[in-house]
């Protein structure tokens, strides 16, 4: 705008110069005025004139003429240069519009195709199938797997409490240092006889931990990790924090640790053998190994391992772990019904 201003306003002062120049040089000082009926002829013949054609008499007119011309001509530019970026303005917004559109479009298609999902799961899985428990037999399937994956040490003998399942479970459970270690039943009901005395005198056969491992009658196995010797003490308690507890009543081992409220991991007795302490006992069984109790303990802040906290026992079984060259020496102790001698 200030450019425009500037150049009408030379423009102007150039017509006024023009203008006093011609009027000087075309109409001098000492011509005649006209005659009365010459004046009024000629006055009359501008006038028809007018009508027809612009006035291009003078030079003045004509170059005035010319000059509003251009100004008309530039005028029409900037209004269509205004225009076009108006035009380029709008396409902008446009574009940008429709790219606003076309993601919401997106987004509520996306949504859409989840909510068809959805329904079409459920409708596949029934509705009285939980997404949760889904998610969780998912889950559960994902662990069997890697259990079913986990390598084992061998075994000196099958046992008639673990499964090759649970054993795997318990094993990925078993502390760095006996990891990859041969297992070698040191006492079991069914061929050391029923008696509590024994099983201590077998736990000698191999110290540090061992894994005992209770059946009852109703089918349910438990048992825990305890260190060995089991040396009967009475009233005081041994183990360390290595030790846990376990219950295999739903196929799947489920192993409680140490909370740290105390240190009752394993108390023995001539008349008795009990993991765990504060209150009672995680896992009881009396002299004679033919009945027990389990309920919750400090200890390990276990349910109870058994079926009920009440039963009766079917079989027991202890398990040492042994390192290469001291495994047929062990192996061959544990066989014999008679009492081991210390060997380590």
């Amino acid at each position: 705008m200030g450019k425009k201003q500037k150049s009408s306003s030379l423009r102007s002062k150039a017509v006024h110069f023009v203008t006093d120049l011609t009027t000087g040089l075309l109409n001098p000082i000492s011509a005649p005025p006209p005659l009365p009926d010459e004046e009024e002829d000629e006055s009359k013949r501008d006038q028809l004139e007018s009508k027809d054609e612009p006035d291009t008499s003078s030079f003045s007119a004509f170059l005035g003429s010319l000059l509003s011309s251009q100004d008309q001509e530039e005028e029409e530019a900037e209004s269509s240069d205004t225009s076009s970026s108006s035009s380029a303005s709008m396409k902008e917004t446009s574009v940008a519009k429709k790219s606003l559109l076309s993601k919401y479009k997106q987004h509520f298609k996306n949504f859409y195709q989840a909510v068809k999902l959805s329904k079409d799961r459920k409708a596949l899985l029934g509705n009285t199938v939980e997404d949760d428990g889904l998610e969780m037999k998912q889950m559960q399937d994902k662990g069997d797997t890697a259990t079913t994956a986990i390598l084992i040490p061998d075994i000196s003998e099958p046992s008639l409490l673990l499964t090759d399942h649970s054993r795997r479970s318990l094993y990925s459970s078993l502390p760095a240092l006996v990891q990859g270690r041969k297992w070698i039943l040191l006492y079991s009901t069914w061929r050391h006889g029923i008696s509590l005395s024994t099983l201590y005198r077998k736990s000698l056969l191999w110290p540090g931990l061992s894994l005992l491992v209770v059946g009852d009658r109703k089918g349910s196995v438990f048992g825990g990790l305890v260190e060995a010797p089991l040396i009967p003490t009475d009233k005081k308690y041994q183990g360390t924090n290595s030790t846990f507890v376990f219950t295999d009543k739903s196929g799947q081992p489920t192993i409680y640790r140490p909370t740290g409220a105390n240190r009752f991991y394993t108390l023995c007795s001539k008349d008795f053998l009990a993991l765990g302490g504060g209150g009672r006992f995680a896992l009881y069984l009396d002299s004679e190994l033919l009945s027990g109790s389990s309920a919750y303990s400090e200890t390990y802040g276990n349910a109870c391992l058994a079926t009920s906290q009440d039963f009766d026992v079917k079989e027991v079984e202890l398990w040492g772990f042994v390192y290469g060259s001291k495994y047929d020496e062990i192996l061959a102790l544990s066989k014999t019904t008679e009492p081991g001698v210390c060997r380590w």
